[in-house]
């Protein structure tokens, strides 16, 4: 049994153990082995980081005796690529899920304690996961051996090269990707395990346990949500530099399950931050943080079971029934408890203190969480009809991009008017306010009519269509405009009140924070559809470019004020002039190995110190050694002189004959010096083939740089694509050139408003980073007593 194997296995049995005991306290109700449980909490996350560790050792080192560092890495990628392997697949995710999720329940338990009878509960829950997590692990470990993948092998066999990283993964933002994405997703065990024991509670009469942990799950989803949406825009980024289509959103079925749990985790936040203990929400904000944890585990389970089609599938099959187990446990947990608690005990009261006016605030946030509820569930439908239709009727159907933008778009455009209002809105200038909204509602209905051409228009619409695709696929992308400087206009207007009112620095920066959210929000919703409707793009041939015959004159780009001068033509396979030791096994290496390298083929270097030439052969001894190369054929030359070094590459046979340990059978165009070693010895990972260019705007130089590709051999000859981008303050300019047969297809692409999401982006990030840091209430930076002369009476209002 390996080092990370015993890891895990005492990870599970800490985690386990913990979970034993805080069970049987809480159904005994009595502490007996509870002060155990923080240290048995702490050895789980340490062997577990440990187990993290261990794994990432291994694949910096390239160590191939394990099957998952083989499957995932190669000697030939740069550090920070062979640190990506680690997460690459569903093993070593899972592994970094735990891990995190171990490092929150200490975290949790530390902060909180475990003394009473709830917080009994929620450890053994969020333990649990960690417990549940590590068993998926010991079923299918990232420290499998290299025998489960060459069963047959010899026993010590360890293949002297790896298969390599997917190529779409070798990239920055696909190195910070997927910790941003399951940082967030962890920090949902605890907000999952507080709904779940909430319903728990009060399923056995102990009044449940929301109200006092409210302030925690607060911080937890925000904390979630900070994290998600850093993931959502560095996995956009990806797809805008890596896939080469120049758009940073396609609804691909991983994309959409990402988004999902972004968009229920905003409702939840809406609906947390209205919660009061016996009014509203008293039900749904529970149940919504208890679901939240089980809508990721839904979409996880989804896009790693091999189900779909995606441009993303890194991780497909693998320990995906592991999955589908847990997406029970949480959906009956997260889902099914408090569903069956409201059908049985009570409606969700709205707590208004009387108010029977149905135009107040509290019900204007109602229509937010029904908003971002129901935009979720239209991406949610659109990930699993597909499923479904395919389990009841056999069929494999795709739900296009067009349904989720047909259907996305009206709501998209409610909630902002909503927002609007709702910053514009108050009791005594309700008139005010409502006109205001109709005004506005009615250029929202003009816009949709302003420049009705294809070219603005969100859809294609199509003979058949039902009305509802009719009248949206038909509207001009004009209409956004109203919305969105309505949401704007509003929200600096209230909260710009709100922020020179503000009693405290830190409600300063709290008002600050949750203004720069909800106008980069309405930012994100102005840039995203003009950055397609609004793209143009048109190509230009260029032939010769293999030769060095092509026209390096200023060519004009057909239907474009651009014009392309192609410079030059590069071919590289990488890596170039590779070390010897990084491909090639020496005599020492091959003799500890032994017989394990048997009937294998290997290539091997060292200095010649003895040839002999027979009838039937020659054979060349390398370093004095038992290890030789040997070459079939009568009269065959002799490959090398003695003391020059070599490399030759054949199969290895052990005990070939009496003299010597290993004889490589090698041919002579695979024998050559190290210093100039033949073509087809050295292995080729990358084959990189571009055009040099420069691309014009009327005279201006607008871009310059290598477009291409690059093409992995090993990965069944993926494809990744080199980009050149201008990043322009309104409009970036975005080639893309596809090389072969010695002609460039060179597309010239205007995309704009990239800077404008880049920058709602940031006010995203750094809004969410204010209210959790600063909330007086709820913040991160302030203590109990600031926190509790700070409570808001007007919870709704405040946030």
């Amino acid at each position: 049994m390996n080092v990370g194997t015993v890891l895990l296995g005492l990870a599970f049995g800490a985690a386990l153990s913990g979970v034993g005991i805080l069970g049987r306290a809480y159904a005994a109700e009595d502490d007996a082995g509870v002060e155990y449980v923080p240290k048995l909490t702490a050895a789980a996350a340490v062997l577990l980081v440990s187990a993290l560790l261990h794994l990432t050792y291994q694949f910096v080192t390239t160590d191939y005796s394990n099957a998952y560092v083989w499957e995932n890495t190669a000697s030939y990628l740069p550090l920070l690529y062979r640190i990506t392997g680690v997460y690459a697949a569903n093993e070593g995710s899972v592994l970094l899920w735990a891990a995190i999720v171990s490092i929150v329940a200490m975290i949790a338990g530390a902060v909180r304690g475990i003394s009473d009878q709830h917080a009994k509960l929620v450890h053994g829950l969020t333990l649990g996961l960690v417990a549940y997590f590590t068993g998926m692990l010991l079923a299918q470990s990232p420290f499998a051996s290299i025998r489960t993948a060459f069963p047959g092998a010899p026993p010590g066999f360890v293949p002297t090269s790896g298969q390599g990283l997917n190529a779409l993964l070798v990239d920055p933002y696909m190195a910070i990707h997927p910790p941003v994405m399951f940082i967030s997703y962890a920090l949902l065990a605890m907000p999952f395990a507080i709904g779940t024991a909430h319903f728990v509670s009060l399923f056995r009469g102990n009044g449940g346990v929301f109200p006092t942990w409210h302030g925690s799950v607060t911080r937890w989803l925000r904390l979630s949500w900070l994290f998600l949406t850093a993931a959502v825009a560095l996995g956009g980024l990806w797809s805008y530099t890596v896939l080469g289509w120049g758009g940073i959103w396609a609804w691909d079925p991983v994309e959409t399950a990402i988004l999902i749990p972004w968009l229920f985790l905003t409702a939840t936040l809406h609906a947390v931050t209205a919660y009061e203990p016996t009014g509203r929400y008293r039900v749904l904000a529970p149940a919504m943080t208890a679901t939240a944890f089980a809508l990721v585990v839904y979409t996880t389970s989804v896009v790693r079971s091999g189900v779909f089609r995606s441009v993303h599938s890194f991780a497909d099959g693998g320990i995906g029934a592991a999955f589908l187990v847990l997406m029970g446990l949480t959906a009956a947990l997260g889902v099914v408890l408090p569903v069956t608690y409201w059908l049985l005990e009570t409606d969700d009261g709205d707590g208004d203190g009387g108010d029977d006016r149905w135009l107040r605030r509290a019900n204007l946030v109602h229509l937010a969480v029904l908003g971002f509820g129901l935009l979720t569930f239209v991406s949610l439908w659109g990930l699993s009809f597909p499923l479904l239709r395919n389990a009841i009727t056999g069929l494999e159907v795709s739900v296009e991009a067009r349904y989720y933008n047909l259907w996305s778009y009206p709501l998209v455009l409610g909630l902002l008017l909503l927002l609007g209002f709702y910053m514009d809105y108050d009791a005594d200038g309700r008139t005010r306010a409502l006109a205001g909204l109709g005004v506005f509602t009615a250029a929202t209905i003009v816009g949709a009519f302003v420049f009705p051409s294809e070219t603005w228009q969100l859809a294609s619409t199509r003979p058949n269509d039902a009305l509802v695709y009719e009248l949206v696929g038909s509207a001009s992308a004009a209409s956004v405009l109203p919305p969105v400087a309505y949401a704007i206009l509003g929200t600096v207007k209230r909260t710009g009140g709100r922020i020179r009112a503000a009693a405290s620095r830190d409600a300063k920066l709290k008002e600050t924070g949750i203004t720069l959210i909800h106008v980069g929000a309405a930012l994100l919703v102005l840039s995203l559809p003009f950055m397609y409707v609004l793209a143009g793009q048109a190509s230009v041939m260029a032939t010769g470019v293999g030769d060095g015959s092509m026209d390096t004159t200023r060519q004009a780009v057909p239907g474009s004020d651009y014009s392309v001068r192609v410079l030059g033509h590069s071919r590289t396979e990488f890596p170039q002039d590779p070390a010897v030791g990084t491909y090639a096994l020496s005599t020492d290496q091959v003799v500890r190995r032994g017989s394990s390298l048997n009937g294998s083929v290997q290539t091997v270097h060292g200095t010649v110190t003895d040839i002999r030439e027979g009838p039937r052969a020659t054979v060349v001894q390398l370093d004095g050694s038992s290890v030789w190369v040997g070459l079939a054929g009568n009269g065959t030359a002799t490959p090398a002189t003695t003391g020059e070094r070599i490399v030759a590459r054949g199969r290895l046979m052990w005990n070939f004959v009496p003299s010597a340990d290993a004889v490589v059978l090698a041919r002579a165009e695979t024998v050559g010096p190290t210093a100039d070693p033949p073509e087809n010895v050295v292995p080729t990972r990358v084959v990189a083939e571009g055009v040099s260019l420069a691309v014009y705007e009327g005279d201006r130089l607008r871009a310059s740089g290598i477009a291409g590709q690059r093409r992995y051999p090993e990965q069944g000859g993926m494809q990744v694509r080199d980009v050149v981008i201008d990043r322009g303050l309104v409009t970036d300019t975005y080639v893309i050139a596809g090389v072969s047969d010695g002609t460039a297809s060179i597309t010239v692409k205007q995309v704009p408003f990239v800077t404008l999401m880049r920058v709602a982006i940031v006010a995203l990030l750094l809004g969410m980073s204010l209210v959790a840091l600063f909330d007086p209430r709820h913040g991160a930076v302030t203590d109990t007593a600031i926190r509790a002369a700070a409570r808001d009476t007007s919870p709704e209002v405040a946030d």
